[in-house]
């Protein structure tokens, strides 16, 4: 009797283990972020580019985990995704138009809808030249912004020594709008001052980034 018991404890325990082992592994792919795919079909590629090799095709009503997200396309939010078999790929989504639908996403705005946006916000201007008393007149009243989060908007203004169309120097402002997910819009503008800036309130021309 004591030697069966002891020969059921340790296979009891290790039941247990296997269990709990298991029942974690289901919990973390259920709290997992994932997507499912809301198009038809979407193509599979080897990287995160619209010229890379297409290796597989997925369908509508198909979900994916979600290994890594790549933001830098100005059209697409790509999705390393881990495909049927372990093997893994990149799928594409509009900005504007999604072609899946997020779960679990860990930077949603809520847990009901796990809803994250991925459009640029919309800046205008409607003139081609800013004008302004000095530096310290900046205002943005004469920009459209348009957003549906929250979003903040910065300012940078940039001394070209020498252009090439007008006499130098010439002054340039560009502006950035970042919404409440980090997407990012940026335009520059050229801006005239009645009154010239010191060098040390303006950047060099040589930095200005366009993104």
């Amino acid at each position: 009797m004591r030697k069966t018991l002891l020969i059921t404890i340790p296979i009891v325990l290790a039941i247990i283990i296997i269990v709990a082992f298991i029942t974690q592994i289901v919990v973390d792919n259920a709290n997992a972020w994932k997507v499912e795919i809301t198009n038809d079909y979407v193509n599979v590629r080897k990287d995160h580019s619209v010229y890379e090799t297409q290796i597989d095709k997925v369908y509508k009503g198909d979900t994916y985990k979600v290994i890594e997200i790549y933001l830098d396309d100005p059209n697409y939010v790509w999705y390393k995704i881990e495909l049927d078999g372990g093997s893994e790929g990149w799928i594409a989504s509009g900005r504007n138009e999604p072609y899946v639908k997020e779960i679990n996403n860990p930077n949603a705005s809520s847990e009901e809808d796990y809803f994250v946006d991925y459009k640029k916000p919309i800046l205008r201007f409607f003139e081609d030249t800013y004008k302004t008393e000095s530096i310290d007149t900046i205002t943005l009243d004469h920009l459209e912004i348009i957003e549906d989060s929250e979003y903040e908007v910065t300012y940078e203004v940039y001394k070209e020594e020498e252009p090439i169309d007008v006499p130098g120097p010439q002054y340039w402002i560009q502006y950035t709008v970042v919404d409440a997910f980090d997407n990012k819009t940026v335009k520059v503008q050229r801006i005239e001052f009645e009154i010239t800036p010191p060098d040390d309130r303006v950047l060099d021309f040589s930095e200005l980034d366009y993104q």
